[in-house]
């Protein structure tokens, strides 16, 4: 359960040490500054504190895309080999369709999983970058090839760094690049396992239904986020910020921010323009974040799916959570409810002490006035998604020691939490019945 900590920190360690020396940056960073952008980096996050493009040398760059890489190949392989660890406790059935889909005879060879997730994120980096290459013809040739493979790498993996201070704002309406982006961020997304099961069975032919209940569930939570906050955004922001543009490049880029708020971290659009309604819709979607085993952050599209699930069961006098014709175990339910629960809390701490940091100095209005733009980059940090209303390079360094944290917790702690509710001996023994009156 520590090795996942200790690589991640370690990791950490060495990005903020490289990005410290003088060849990292054009007029030196700080203590606070490197250890906030390598963070940011090795947990996939996008959140940034200084000009990627002009502050960071290109040797900087390269740094900050290795640790991009090295950290989202690394959360997709830990993450998956624990899913699998969870799928051992499966039914025969259950474990025959797991082994068709994610491997030829052996699903929980570690080396196997490594070697699987490193070939597709490869490859499917390569497909985005090569697409990306086409549409930035006015640079030079190896310009050219870096800025294409940096933000083909940095989608993939959910990250949203941009070598472009205002993100991908330039590109808001132009196709390729938009639908490029949203294939990486989805694919980055979606998770390996269900990724790999999903693409098994177009591949062999097999009809939808032999899918299992997670794919299902990552299958349906995916395109009902990203329709619910494209329609939200368009009904929203209609005269807003997306006034004046064609029907078409306003859906082209309601579709794009709600596919990147729940992890991916790219921009279209100014945040610091939209409404507080979309905002908190932005908010929500970061919460939920991507789905398990993926580079994305959040308590995962799954968990989602099953408080859902429990309080529709629940409201109908159901004993057991029921989806697709299935009952999902009452452990995996417990552990859902747990990851909800910490992750309200969590944040809702975390929030409380970033506040308390950054209107120290500010009047009561003007503390006021930073709420939201304080919770939406709380949120953000938490989910590891990158997004942020223009505060982030103007944090105290309290501010961002607290949110570095934050993303390192954001993106290991429900890990941990999962293997160690795994590992955790249960027991038979229970204290007496007394009832609580609710409602």
């Amino acid at each position: 359960m520590l090795y996942p900590v200790a690589g991640f920190l370690a990791l950490i360690s060495l990005g903020t040490i490289l990005l410290l020396m003088p060849f990292s940056s054009n007029s030196g960073l700080t203590f606070s500054d490197a250890l906030f952008m390598a963070t940011s980096a090795s947990c996939v996050n996008g959140l940034a504190v200084v000009s990627i493009g002009h502050e960071l040398s290109f040797a900087g760059q390269f740094i900050l895309l290795s640790l991009i890489e090295v950290g989202g190949i690394g959360i997709m392989a830990i993450s998956t080999i624990i899913m699998l660890i969870l799928h051992s406790k499966m039914s025969f059935g259950q474990l025959s369709a797991l082994s068709s889909s994610y491997s030829a005879d052996d699903n929980s060879s570690t080396a196997y999983v490594v070697m699987k997730v490193v070939i597709i994120t490869l490859a499917i980096e390569l497909c985005g970058a090569i697409m990306l290459f086409t549409q930035f013809s006015d640079m030079p040739i190896w310009e050219r090839l870096f800025f294409s493979a940096f933000h083909a790498i940095s989608a993939f993996c959910n990250a949203g760094f941009s070598l472009l201070d205002n993100s991908m704002q330039g590109f808001s309406t132009n196709v390729v690049v938009n639908i490029t982006l949203i294939f990486l961020i989805i694919c980055g997304g979606f998770g390996f396992l269900a990724l790999s099961e999903f693409v098994s069975s177009k591949k062999n032919k097999i009809p939808g239904k032999y899918l299992t209940l997670h794919t299902k569930l990552v299958l349906l939570m995916t395109v009902t986020l990203i329709i619910f906050g494209m329609l939200l955004m368009l009904n929203m922001e209609w005269d807003g910020v997306l006034k004046g543009y064609s029907f078409f490049d306003k859906a082209l880029i309601s579709v794009f921010q709600s596919v990147t708020a729940r992890s991916g971290g790219y921009s279209t659009v100014n945040f610091a323009l939209l409404g507080a309604p979309l905002l908190f819709t932005m908010i929500l979607l970061m919460f939920i974040g991507a789905s398990p085993g993926s580079c994305g952050g959040g308590i995962k599209t799954t968990t989602a799916a099953i408080i859902v699930l429990l309080g529709i069961n629940r409201f109908l006098g159901r004993k057991k959570t029921q989806a697709f014709n299935r009952t999902i175990p009452e452990e995996t339910v417990s552990r859902a409810v747990r990851i909800f629960v910490l992750s309200v809390i969590f944040i809702a701490i975390t929030c409380i002490l970033l506040l308390n940091f950054e209107t120290a100095n500010l009047s009561v209005q003007a503390g006021q006035d930073r709420f939201l733009e304080l919770l939406f980059e709380t949120v953000s940090a938490f989910s590891t998604c990158g997004l942020s209303m223009g505060i982030t390079e103007y944090l105290t360094t309290s501010g961002k020691i607290l949110l570095s944290v934050v993303m390192f917790v954001g993106r290991l702690g429900p890990l941990v939490l999962v293997q160690a509710v795994v590992l955790q001996p249960h027991s038979d023994a229970y204290y007496s019945e007394e009832n609580v009156m609710v409602g």
